[in-house]
């Protein structure tokens, strides 16, 4: 079932009479339990897009449907029901606690007076269960890291209890273990039958979480389809202005200037990635055919260096680029 579209959508920015567009002609189908990761260099639109599917800007021409219902006939108090936003923007007051700023996702369902039944308690519970945030429930804003206080925007937007989520940089001041623990939540609620739109610039988070990827570029059309078949067919590359840099889209690493010794690796697959990442930083030319040195990688501590007939061991990867650098 489709949650969200929008049709010939453009975005961008009015200033009296004239228009500053951003992108144009945007028709994007948003259907219950997918993951949509929207990306695209700085200055692209990614922010303003999301801005405009949730009402806080006008659209320059097209329109936003939610079901079947457009934007412009939906109350504010609906939209609250339908989605909820997480933008990179800070609370408006720091002084009050997770608990208090969570609740407030549960006002379009409390009373007139605003009183939290023990459904919405419930609610609120399990939202600060499910990110792990229990442990600094009473504390202040203010005495969060940046990446607590993320972590405390997604819980308030899943106690809202709305079938569409839309969050922007959702894991920009995250470290790597609570990134993959709310990415890892994400897919968990969208198997539920939600439907959860990313603006993101985390490449390898974005190919391995979404179901579809939405990509922006300036001065033309966004393009739309699963990860692998834009990266095959080179969109990724194009619209993200990797492939100046040489970018391998298979490891995720940039391809640094080499320009010294030539080594070829074999064996073991774990320890011949890291020792071929190692040599590359360093600059030595990787060869699959006959090298000046080679490398054999029996194990992660049984590590030989082979030149002209002589052997020589090492027993770690800071061991072995030493004995390189002296050949």
């Amino acid at each position: 079932m489709s949650l969200l579209n929008t049709k010939s959508l453009s975005i961008g920015y009015r200033k009296g009479s004239e228009s500053r567009i951003l992108q144009k002609d945007i028709n994007l189908l948003l259907n219950e339990g997918e993951i949509v990761s929207l990306m695209g260099q700085n200055g692209v639109g990614k922010t303003t897009f999301i801005k405009t599917l949730a009402g806080l800007l006008e659209p320059i021409n097209g329109s936003v449907h939610y079901g079947d219902k457009d934007l412009k006939e939906i109350t504010p108090s609906e939209l609250a029901r339908k989605m909820s936003l997480v933008l990179t923007e800070k609370p408006f007051n720091f002084n009050i606690t997770p608990i208090e700023l969570i609740s407030i996702s549960r006002h379009p369902y409390s009373n007139w007076i605003g009183v939290l039944s023990q459904q919405d308690k419930r609610i609120i519970e399990w939202a600060l269960e499910e990110t792990h945030l229990n442990y600094i429930a009473n504390r202040k804003l203010y005495e969060l890291s940046d990446g607590q206080l993320q972590k405390v925007m997604i819980a308030r937007a899943l106690a809202q209890e709305t079938d569409l989520i839309i969050l922007d940089e959702p894991a920009a001041h995250l470290d790597l273990n609570n990134k993959i623990e709310v990415m890892l939540l994400l897919k968990k609620i969208a198997r539920q039958g939600k439907s959860i739109l990313i603006s993101t610039h985390d490449l390898q988070v974005s190919t391995q979480l979404s179901d579809r990827l939405l990509l922006f570029n300036f001065n033309e059309e966004a393009k739309e389809g699963v990860p692998e078949d834009l990266i095959l067919n080179g969109t990724i590359q194009k619209s993200l202005y990797l492939d100046q840099y040489g970018y391998d889209m298979i490891s995720g690493t940039i391809n640094i200037d080499q320009s010294g010794k030539t080594v070829k690796i074999s064996g073991t697959s774990e320890v011949k990635f890291w020792v071929t990442m190692a040599l590359k930083r360093k600059g030595f030319v990787i060869s699959e055919k006959k090298a000046l040195l080679e490398v054999i990688c029996k194990g992660m501590n049984d590590l030989e260096v082979v030149e002209g007939g002589e052997k020589n061991t090492a027993e770690s990867i800071a061991e072995l680029l030493f004995k390189l650098n002296t050949h």
